[in-house]
Order: structure tokens, then sequence, then C-alpha cells
């Protein structure tokens, strides 16, 4: 059997990248995808999940559009078992720079977007007497990327809320935990790389396993922690970012490197 069979699975942002990845993921363990988000590019993704996705097109920034959105879907499938909120906006921008209109965008659909979703959906699960919950928080929560302070606020957040909830809501059988990826090979990260913002070989510098993370890794955990092999663990953060956030020093493995060759 697969791990999420006959489950209703709501995965935001699921419209491309790590979003699309999950609800990809899912499909194949067996759930039906609801993909929630904004980008009409939601329309083909369902179309290359087939018929266990289908797409709700809808504002995140909007609370009322949300809590309308898990009735509609409740009412539709009579249950929901999984909330994914993975829709995030990083808008790099320096701090002396930021106005109040990109600042509320980034706390509107990073923060608050998340916490009315759990709201709106847990509801459902706190009926039913079970549901997972996981959140996409991000490296960026424990690691400081300078130049999107709104960002790292708001995933230092989504952190925060995912202990509360966790501690808070495991008496309902609501399972809630959290995923903070690394540099992930998405758009979010390849742009910035094409346009020089980002440099590869700095960001790999400081990186255990030497690489970029796939799509597909963030997306094997999430099914984890949506499936019942997960179900001690509660209100956790877990950092899938191949080493990024223990704190390597720039170029700091090529000491070992250089004196750690094996002996002729």
């Amino acid at each position: 059997m697969k791990r999420l069979e006959n489950k209703v699975a709501v995965v935001t942002g699921g419209a491309r990248g790590i979003g699309f990845g999950i609800a990809k993921k899912y499909v194949e363990e067996g759930a039906k995808v609801v993909i929630a988000d904004i980008l009409d590019e939601g329309e083909e993704a369902v179309k290359e999940l087939g018929e266990a996705a289908e797409f709700y097109k809808i504002n995140l920034r909007n609370r009322n559009e949300i809590f309308q959105m898990a009735d509609a879907l409740y009412e539709k499938h009579g249950h929901l078992d999984i909330l994914v909120n993975c829709a995030g906006v990083a808008l790099p921008v320096p701090t002396f720079k930021l106005t109040e209109e990109q600042i509320d965008m980034v706390i509107e659909i990073n923060m608050k977007a998340p916490l009315y979703c759990c709201q709106a959906i847990g509801k459902y699960m706190r009926k039913q007497g079970e549901g997972s919950i996981v959140n996409i928080s991000s490296g960026n929560s424990k690691m400081i990327n300078v130049g999107r302070t709104p960002y790292g606020i708001t995933k230092g957040a989504i952190n925060l809320m995912t202990m509360q909830l966790g501690a808070e809501w495991a008496m309902y059988g609501i399972k809630v935990n959290a995923i903070a990826p690394g540099w992930i090979e998405t758009e979010m990260v390849k742009r910035p790389l094409r346009s020089g913002i980002l440099d590869a070989k700095k960001i790999l510098s400081v990186s255990p396993i030497g690489r970029f993370g796939k799509v597909e890794e963030i997306a094997s955990l999430a099914t984890f922690l949506a499936s019942k092999e997960s179900d001690y663990i509660v209100g956790q953060v877990i950092f899938a970012d191949g080493g990024w956030s223990m704190g390597i020093m720039p170029d700091g493995l090529d000491f070992v490197r250089e004196n750690d060759k094996e002996e002729e």
C-alpha cells in the first residue's frame, strides 16, 4: 500500500518548484492533491499530474479566500488530511530601501497565509481526529542571507509557529512539523545564479556535501512527515540543507582536502 493512499493533501505554492515536487511525490504515493496557487501555471501542473490532482486558484493574501477554500474542499472531498504550506516569496531588497508595501507582501504570504491555512484546514483535521501539517521554512531562518530581511524574519516565524502548533495541536491528533531547505535547484535559486546575484562557488564552499539539493529530496522528506511513519515527530524543524547550516567557514573544507590525502 502506498504511504498516502486515499489521503487528500492541499499544497500551497504547488504550481512549481518545491511545491510542485511535493505534489508530484504525493500523487505517486496515492494521495489526491489540491494545488492551491495564484499562478496559472497550476493548470499545467495538474495536467502533468493527472486525475489525482486539481487546481484551486487562490490569493493567499486574502484570509477569507483561504477559509472559503477549506470549506469548499472539505465539502467536496469529505476529509482533509494533509496541508503543505509551501507558497512563499523572497524579494531581495536592501533593508534601508524596503517599502511598507514590500514588507506587508512578504509577511502576508510567508507568515500570515500559512497560519490562516493551518486554522482553516486544521479545524477539519481536529474534527477528524487526525491530520498532518508540513510547513516549508528555509535555511535562511538560521543562516543569514543579507538583503532578505523580511524573508528571514518570516521564515523564523514559521519555525516558531511549527513548534507552537505542534505542542498545542498534538492532543487533537494533528501533527505539525517543518522542513527548512537549503540551496535547492529551483527557479528561485537558478534565477539569481544566472544573473550573478548569487555565486555558486561561494555557496558550495560552505557545503559539506558540495552540491545543491534536489527538489525530490525535499519531496521525499515531506512525504515522510505526512505519513504515519513520522507520528512520533512533533513540532520539529528539520534542516535539509546538505549541512550548510552547520556554519562551516567559507572554503573551510580546503584544509581537509589538502591535508588529509591517503598515504600511498
